[in-house]
């Protein structure tokens, strides 16, 4: 492309230098028009088969995405059909009922231990256990 720079030729105060200049302005890009390819007027047919194109494409990205939602939920239906069975396999019938249950049966055991006295317990045992290990470490 060339270089379109436009300065005001040095003394053209007058209107007919300007008119000159502006003359071959013209003549210069005319010039390079030739050069250039020449574009062509886009008609509103042209305009209406893009739009129809683009609303052909818009059509099939919607089906498209339908298609990968619906691929997605079966995943993920299928995901939570496997993880019932297998807690079903693993657990048999009631599965969440008996793992509700060992939830529950570990908060008691927790709560239980919690509230023994441990300190004095170890305290006293911590003899017993010390001359075990002795024992076995002389063997």
């Amino acid at each position: 492309m060339a270089d379109h720079t436009f300065t005001r030729p040095a003394g053209d105060d007058t209107d007919e230098e300007l008119q000159a200049h502006l003359a071959q302005l013209e003549a210069q890009a005319a010039a390079e028009g030739d050069e250039a390819p020449t574009r062509s007027r886009r008609t509103f047919e042209d305009v209406q088969s893009d739009i129809s194109t683009v609303r052909h494409e818009i059509e099939q990205l919607r089906a498209r995405l339908y298609v990968i939602s619906a691929q997605a939920e079966v995943a993920v239906k299928s995901r939570a059909e496997w993880a019932d069975a297998s807690a079903h396999a693993q657990l048999g019938d009631y599965p969440w009922l008996k793992l509700a249950g060992a939830m529950t049966g570990t908060f008691l055991v927790a709560r239980l231990i919690k509230g023994l006295p441990l300190g004095p317990l170890v305290t006293a045992a911590l003899p017993l256990v010390a001359g075990t290990i002795k024992r076995k470490i002389e063997r």
